[in-house]
């Protein structure tokens, strides 16, 4: 690296347990103390550091950090507060640029840290999976359209207890979040009473059980040469050695993905897409699409926006050019220039120069919008285990099975989390693309489900309440049951009344074989014309009878949907572009979290680590951080009643040395704002 190298953005998130037993004594590796006192001392020396490298001068790449405080109200209810000594309680990504501004106050003893976590005092419960689920949100939202940036720090420093399942498939989820230079990464320093400590990296063979669970849903931290610490577990015990903690936030290099992802054989062994409009539509106003090459591994589901027009036909268009081209999502410029090309083939599709006025005016000022999320598997190794890969613009959800146990989800954790205005593809120009990025190892038999927002929403909500979905009846239920299912629950308000889709897929190679539904026989009936010839398109319809359901989760049965089985390809049924209700002028536009530019050093600060590969790159968004974030009541008046009533809380190789792909720029934020994108993009 030379010397005017700097990082390319970060996000360090510092998560402190305040519940009423971190006023516990614990003998740390510096003597004894409260818990909640080494916690702050923790974070006081490590954001102390950060601050002084900054004042000095030295290049830390644009940093945002949150310092964040969390347990439950009288009520029970989670609470999630900033730290931060100006006083400002919103949790909240800050640049560090403005936390060297704010007022610390020194301690009395000399040479210690300036007091920079204002820990107001110990109090309630701990909800450590309420608090996780939160800085998940905000990561998420961080890391949109920033896969060039380095990888998120996320430091929890809690105790043991509560740390339960739903903690594990949080921790796993943010685990998946990832960037160019590697996942987002997630420290747990541990404060317990009766426990020796161990630092970082310094686990015996023999390690307790009690650990075991917690170490693997640990990150890792990277090899530091000049300390002679190789890579190690993120997981300590009663103590912390302040180059970990560096080295977490400062080193890392940039990842050539090699594998092949276009060469793959026999990706999926059993795939199954379903589907069901909104109860009163009609099927041709069902406006979501899905498509499904199991035998290459990959799979697309798009949500088509309620308000808009032929959004169906924008939908069905995305997943199956994606499928066919296998976009770079994670590069802004090659996302952006993709889509763009895709506007002006929805135009041709359409038929835009035989519409009417009425018609040709809103698609000029409104058009289509869509949610995306992709599905990719890669080669699997010689025992069966194979790479996979997502990304997602929007809430349409993934959910990860193993064994009949839900492993992890993206790009959203909790039912919460889905809101009125998520991020969209628009078919207008003018509008900004930005994705999100995730990545995993899956085994033979794991099987993946994608749903969009309304049937995502359910599944949430019944792996919450426990013991949750049975996974394996979604490859079995008939559509008819399924559809009967649906309406009931929508009938009473435990769903919301949307366009419904999931997908299915198993990996191929497990052991497990499923006895498949029956199909009925498809008759494929004309519908009414509503894009001009020659795109008048019909849409295949099933006839099903509906059988009283068992209340419950939401068994998302096939809706045996009129896909079309061809070369191992599954899509939805044909569009015919329906128009539907109006948009609101545009979404709420979020705050923006700026980074600023440091100087370059006159030499390397200490302790900073050797950083190599990075390279200078400009902000890719600016999105909102403050989530989850309601629009103002007088926009909602205007909105139709279905959406006020969704939940709301949401290829050349490059040569060496290998350098991330570019940005594009000036920054932009949400999709949405007209003022804030970039139509030359």
């Amino acid at each position: 690296m030379t010397e005017t190298a700097e990082p390319p953005p970060g996000c360090l998130v510092l998560l402190l347990r305040l519940s009423a037993g971190m006023t516990a004594e614990v003998v740390t590796g510096r003597g004894e103390a409260v818990a909640f006192a080494a916690i702050r001392q923790l974070a006081d020396e490590l954001l102390d550091a950060l601050v002084n490298t900054v004042a000095a001068g030295y290049a830390v790449g644009p940093l945002d950090v949150a310092v964040l405080g969390y347990h439950t109200t009288e009520d029970g209810s989670p609470l999630l507060v900033s730290l931060l000594p100006d006083g400002e309680p919103n949790p909240r990504l800050v640049p560090i640029t403005e936390i060297v501004e704010m007022p610390a106050v020194p301690r009395d003893v000399e040479g210690q840290p300036r007091k920079w976590a204002v820990i107001p005092g110990c109090e309630g419960e701990p909800c450590p999976s309420a608090a996780l689920a939160r800085v998940y949100q905000m990561v998420s939202v961080w890391l949109t359209g920033r896969y060039a940036a380095r990888p998120p720090v996320v430091l929890h420093c809690t105790a043991a207890d509560g740390l339960d399942d739903s903690y594990a498939r949080i921790a796993r989820s943010l685990g998946l979040l990832t960037t160019g230079y590697g996942p987002v990464r997630l420290l747990h320093y541990v404060f317990e009473s009766g426990v020796e400590p161990v630092s970082a990296g310094n686990w015996s063979e023999s390690l307790d059980e009690s650990w075991v669970k917690l170490r693997e849903l640990s990150g890792e931290l990277p090899e530091n040469t000049d300390a002679g610490k190789s890579a190690r577990c993120g997981l300590a015990i009663n103590d912390w050695d302040l180059t970990d903690l560096w080295d977490a936030v400062f080193s890392c290099s940039w990842k050539e993905d090699t594998i092949a992802w276009t060469e793959v054989e026999g990706g999926f062994s059993h795939a199954r897409g379903m589907w069901a409009q909104k109860m009163g539509n009609t099927p041709e106003q069902w406006e979501d699409a899905f498509t499904i090459n199991a035998g290459a591994g990959v799979a697309v589901v798009a949500d088509g926006a309620s308000t808009g027009i032929y959004c169906r036909a924008w939908a069905d268009q995305l997943g199956k050019q994606f499928l066919a081209e296998r976009p770079n999502t994670r590069d802004p410029v090659l996302l952006n220039n993709w889509i763009n090309r895709l506007r002006s083939e929805w135009r041709s599709a359409i038929n835009y120069d035989t519409l009417n006025w009425s018609k040709k005016a809103k698609v000029d000022s409104v058009g289509a919008a869509a949610t995306l999320l992709g599905l990719e598997v890669g080669p699997a190794n010689a025992d069966g285990v194979r790479p996979w890969r997502a990304c997602a613009v929007g809430d349409a959800s993934l959910f990860w099975i193993r064994d009949g146990q839900l492993l992890s989800t993206f790009p959203v954790v909790a039912a919460d989390q889905f809101g009125s205005a998520p991020l969209l593809i628009r078919s207008s120009p003018g509008f900004r693309t930005l994705a999100i990025a995730a990545e995993g190892t899956c085994q033979p038999g794991d099987r993946f489900v994608l749903a969009t927002d309304a049937v995502a929403v359910r599944l949430f909500k019944s792996a919450a309440l426990g013991p949750g979905p049975e996974w394996k009846r979604f490859e079995t239920i008939n559509q008819a049951d399924w559809r009967a299912e649906l309406d009931t629950l929508r009938s009473a308000n435990d769903m919301v009344n949307d366009d419904c889709t999931l997908v299915v897929l198993r990996i191929s190679g497990g052991n497990e074989e499923v006895e498949w539904a029956s199909e009925p026989v498809v008759e494929e009936t004309d519908r009414e014309e509503q894009i001009p010839s020659p795109a008048a398109t019909t849409l295949a319809r099933r006839e099903s009878a509906a059988t009283s359901p068992q209340r419950g989760e939401v068994g998302v049965a096939e809706t045996s949907a009129s896909f079309q089985e061809q070369d191992n390809h599954i899509t939805s049924p044909p569009h015919g572009g329906g128009e539907v209700a109006e948009q609101r002028e545009a979404l709420e536009a979020g705050e923006g979290v700026g980074t600023t530019e440091v100087s370059k050093p006159p030499k390397k600060p200490e302790p900073l680590a050797p950083m190599e590969d990075f390279v200078i790159t400009p902000d890719v968004a600016d999105l909102m951080i403050d989530l989850p974030h309601d629009p103002p009541a007088d926009e909602l008046a205007d909105e139709p009643a279905d959406e006020r009533n969704r939940p709301h809380d949401a290829d050349e190789k490059p040569k060496q040395p290998v350098e991330p792909p570019p940005v594009d720029e000036p920054p932009a934020t949400r999709d949405g704002f007209p003022d804030s994108t970039d139509p030359g993009v």
